[in-house]
């Protein structure tokens, strides 16, 4: 999803899932895709909560939805916290100095997933590798 419309892209995303696109659903697909990075289910409520009052526990129950229905990925981190973003073909680092967590293209890490599934002889629908480490500021300042 790109950010152009994304409530028309969510809209269309969740049509096409036979999903009933309605507008918590749309909200929190939006938001999600919106994001610069991935979220966790708090930061997807609190970044609806600023133009929309929707219940905590109603959009932990969508973010479930969306990523049994492959709309998001979910991933957790060493701190059991849940982050959802969009997107196919790329991995994810997460800093164990400050706790972010960021996309990375997979082309970026030179990791060919068909490489990987024809040398294991698997039949691999879907590659999820996680880094973790410190980002460059945590680095810096862990001297």
């Amino acid at each position: 999803m790109t950010v152009h419309d994304t409530a028309g892209t969510a809209r269309e995303f969740l049509e096409q899932t036979g999903l009933e696109p309605t507008l918590n659903r749309i909200l929190v697909l939006s938001a999600v895709a919106d994001g610069l990075r991935p979220m966790t289910a708090a930061e997807v409520h609190a970044e609806i909560l600023r133009e929309h009052r929707i219940n905590r526990v109603t959009v932990y129950r969508i973010l479930d939805l969306l990523a049994e229905k492959g709309a998001v990925n979910r991933f957790s981190t060493t701190e059991r916290a849940q982050h959802y973003c969009v997107g196919r073909n790329h991995s994810h680092f997460h800093c164990t100095g400050c706790g972010r967590v960021q996309c990375i293209d997979n082309e970026k890490l030179h990791f060919d997933e068909t490489a990987v599934a024809n040398a294991l002889n698997l039949a691999v629908s879907h590659v999820d590798l996680h880094l973790e480490g410190l980002c460059p500021a945590c680095a810096r300042a862990a001297g």
